[in-house]
């Protein structure tokens, strides 16, 4: 089975694109020596701040910034550890690294946070090829001279360095979805404070959505990565589709991504094969385009319904014959909206990144990544009132959050309750080419049937 000349294409096309998506503000380069980081002004020994400043160790210094914005500040150090060249989601993930680095350049143009500039530099950013050793080494590189981290990719990823994490204290923004990071005994005691609705739930929302679309006679067949991304995804839509009343899936595959060697042909001849109604989609958007591409090409016609990693608002330019396919056949759920969306905080995302040299193409990721960065902020903002911003202290002030804002982009948060207080809302986006971003939202935010009575007490999938 062949896909088309012009979807093989699309790979190449799409890592250009990519690399053009994040903002010049972005980092990239992988730490090569602990000089190097030390370079950065960070701090690398424990240090106690006098009688009238908060106590610090780690990532702080009473010095200003390299470049700072406000010379009389002194600086917060945050770390990053993403996919930001050649691993199957860089195309993702370097627009996110622009959009949370963009964030802090806005704080720091606003005056910084009660004395403090807060900056995500080259030497703390590591670029990890969603590896997991890559992670564990990039992390061992870059963790004397930081206090947190900005972002850690990947939930196996994450998982490879978290008693590292637990050891030093590090709180991590996880980009990943994963249902167990709501619970302690899989994040460490509360260090990984995640933004938006975990895949598992994602799912149940997207099997209710279908169902309210195609009625109890729909079939649905399941296509996905392996570990927690397809599986907690995965897990979902069987634990939605058992509460509507459906059967069990007409196929279930693991797919190999594309960066890794793998192909859509299994996946393409499973659909011709099968026919459902519904192909549920945990892949990335090479992927979805070979695969829908593939399909059509032999006579399918299922509705694909994928998670927000399956989306690259490149799609449309790379392969311009495969729009009407996305436009008619393709459906994104996602757990905030995209460049479509109009509150406060999308407001000031949109607006920064026009003000960006060169400036951000519209893109759902960096709104992501801006998104991601308001419980950082919180975290910080309550480790300065406790006079504590040690690692430590910023451990302790996650368990007082109980209502983080994100200026309206998602519903606030509660990182102080538990399982309980987890987001459980997502939406759907259908694709419009001629829209910024090339999405538009078909449905709001909104909890379904079985996502609201989902008793939630442990990971859906581990």
């Amino acid at each position: 089975m062949k896909n088309a000349l012009k979807l093989i294409a699309l790979l190449a096309a799409l890592t250009l694109v990519a690399a053009a998506c994040g903002s010049s503000d972005s980092d990239t380069t992988t730490p090569t020596s602990p000089d190097t980081t030390a370079a950065a002004g960070a701090t690398t020994t424990s240090t106690t701040a006098g009688p009238t400043g908060p106590l610090t160790d780690f990532g702080v210094t009473e010095a200003p910034c390299d470049d700072a914005v406000n010379a009389g500040n002194g600086c917060i150090y945050l770390g990053v550890i993403s996919d930001l060249s050649t691993g199957p989601f860089a195309a993702l993930a370097i627009p996110a690294v622009g959009g949370l680095t963009a964030f802090w350049a806005d704080v720091n143009a606003g005056g910084g946070v009660d004395g403090y500039d807060v900056i995500v530099n080259e030497a703390n950013t590591v670029d990890a090829h969603f590896n997991p050793q890559e992670t564990v080494a990039g992390y061992t590189q870059i963790e004397p001279n930081i206090l947190m981290l900005a972002q850690s990719l990947g939930t196996a990823q994450t998982q490879a360095v978290l008693d590292r994490y637990i050891e030093d204290n590090m709180v991590a923004v996880p980009a990943t979805w994963w249902s167990g990071w709501s619970f302690n005994e899989f994040d460490g005691g509360g260090l990984i404070i995640e933004a938006g609705v975990s895949y598992c739930m994602e799912a149940m929302n997207d099997i209710d959505f279908a169902f309210s679309q195609f009625g109890p006679d729909m079939t649905y067949g399941i296509i996905g990565f392996a570990g927690d991304y397809g599986g907690d995804y995965a897990a979902g839509v069987k634990i939605a589709a058992e509460a509507n009343g459906l059967g069990d899936p007409l196929f279930e595959f693991e797919q190999t991504s594309l960066a890794a060697g793998g192909t859509v042909d299994q996946a393409v001849g499973l659909i011709i094969q099968n026919s459902p109604t519904v192909v549920f989609l945990t892949t990335g958007p090479f992927e979805l385009a070979q695969t829908l591409g593939g399909m059509f090409q032999n006579g399918g016609t299922s509705v694909f319904i994928g998670t927000h990693p399956t989306w690259n608002p490149a799609l449309p330019a790379a392969a311009p014959d495969l729009v009407p396919l996305l436009e008619q056949l393709y459906f994104q759920s996602d757990w905030i909206p995209g460049w479509y969306g109009d509150s406060p905080g999308h407001q000031a995302a949109k607006a920064a990144a026009a003000a960006a040299d060169p400036p951000q193409s519209p893109n759902e990721w960096y709104i992501n990544g801006w998104a991601s960065q308001y419980p950082v902020k919180a975290i910080i903002d309550q480790a300065l009132v406790n006079g504590d911003i040690t690692r430590a202290g910023t451990a302790a002030a996650v368990k007082q959050l109980s209502d983080v804002s994100f200026d309206d982009m998602i519903p606030n948060a509660n990182y102080a309750g538990g399982a309980e207080s987890a987001a459980r809302a997502s939406l759907i986006n259908r694709v419009d080419a001629t829209a910024p971003g090339g999405t538009v939202n078909l449905t709001p935010l909104a909890v379904g049937p079985t996502a609201a009575a989902y008793d939630f007490t442990g990971a859906c999938f581990s």
